[in-house]
């Protein structure tokens, strides 16, 4: 079973495939995708996955296939989206003799999805590159072009719109998550269901999906949360409106996931970020308290976290002041609308993010 999705932006059309064992068949698929085996190819990934050993199936299937293969292995950190680990790949492409017409492959979650991509963007001006995610977590930052790195100011602060040729997701991979990470994945997946697809999110509360179900569903079930995200890109592909629906949970999340130092991985950071902006959409009516009672149930059901331990809500606040999603009209939130629908508001302010994080972290989030 192969489940596939096309992806249709003003810039590009690309398809994004789910197939188990995918990655042992990487040559066959670049040959499928047009890629002329004169191309040489640039393999990013992370030292996790090299200790596995995915990185030399991808590798072996495109050589078999007659392609010239280089690597680089990154750590697996959020501390390799930074412009020292760019200009390591940068020179190492320049020293393996990529050239304009080179590919960039990105095995790996997205960390390495973000960095390949940012690279690739820029790289000779931009060259391409096609994402090979490897972490539930990844079916959302894998589609859409948006790439980049962070500075020690502030997460995804320098970055570029760059659509990858194509995007390739081996389900088989996914066995071997740990349970925290597929949680990670769960916290988008959930998002998803809440910005375009009420159905999906009501079954994942009535039965929720907490460990890998096997290659058919997990096709099934990443086709789903990624035709939500497909469907808005293909609307707004560089985020001037309708696209900034997707940042549900990721304002507070990503102050959250920097103020932890990234100890708190993103999704949980994004569950942590959907909780406070729900308990904000309750207080401007948007949510009725019996929804955000069940959008709570089910980041909960998942092993996700609504609130952090001992963060100081100042010292949070500090970090989302940076958040590049604020403008000089205001604080830019996507929240819900019920369940299976985001509304962008631009006029947040301090003391309403402030009200919604006390009433989540000090009073449960049980108070309207």
């Amino acid at each position: 079973m192969t489940a596939r999705l096309t992806v249709r932006t003003g810039s590009a059309a690309y398809p994004v495939l789910f197939s188990d064992g995918l990655l042992d068949e990487l040559g066959q698929q670049l040959q499928e995708l047009g890629v002329t085996t004169s191309r040489p190819l640039f393999l990013v990934t992370d030292e996790n996955l090299a200790r596995l050993g995915y990185p030399d199936h991808a590798a072996e299937s495109c050589r078999k296939a007659g392609y010239v293969l280089h690597k680089a292995v990154v750590a697996p950190t959020d501390a390799s989206k930074s412009l020292a680990t760019a200009e390591r790949l940068y020179e190492a492409m320049v020293e393996a003799g990529i050239p304009r017409n080179g590919i960039v492959l990105a095995l790996g979650g997205g960390v390495v999805g973000d960095l390949a991509g940012f690279v690739a963007a820029t790289y000779y001006r931009g060259i391409p590159f096609i994402q090979l995610p490897t972490t539930l977590l990844a079916h959302d930052s894998s589609i859409g072009g948006k790439v980049g790195i962070n500075l020690r100011s502030g997460k995804n602060l320098v970055g570029a719109f760059h659509q990858p040729l194509a995007v390739m997701f081996d389900v088989s991979l996914l066995a071997s998550l740990p349970a925290r990470e597929w949680a990670a994945g769960m916290a988008e997946v959930i998002k998803h269901g809440l910005i375009g697809d009420a159905e999906l999110f009501r079954e994942l509360l009535r039965a929720p999906l907490t460990c890998y179900p096997g290659p058919a569903p997990t096709e099934t079930l990443l086709a789903r949360a990624c035709a939500v995200k497909v469907a808005v890109v293909e609307r707004d592909e560089r985020e001037s409106g309708e696209r900034m629906k997707l940042n549900l949970g990721h304002t507070v999340g990503h102050a959250v996931e920097q103020y932890s130092h990234y100890q708190l991985n993103h999704g949980e950071a994004v569950s942590i970020g959907i909780a406070v902006e729900t308990q904000m959409a309750v207080h401007r009516g948007l949510v009725s308290t019996t929804e955000r009672d069940q959008i709570f149930a089910a980041l909960q059901a998942h092993g996700l976290p609504l609130r952090t331990a001992d963060f100081p809500l100042a010292e949070v606040m500090e970090y989302l002041r940076h958040d590049k999603k604020h403008t000089s009209e205001g604080w830019r939130f996507a929240l819900p609308k019920g369940i299976g629908e985001v509304v962008v508001v631009r006029d947040a302010t301090y003391d309403e993010v402030a009200r919604a994080w006390t009433d989540v972290h000090q009073n449960g989030g049980w108070t309207c």
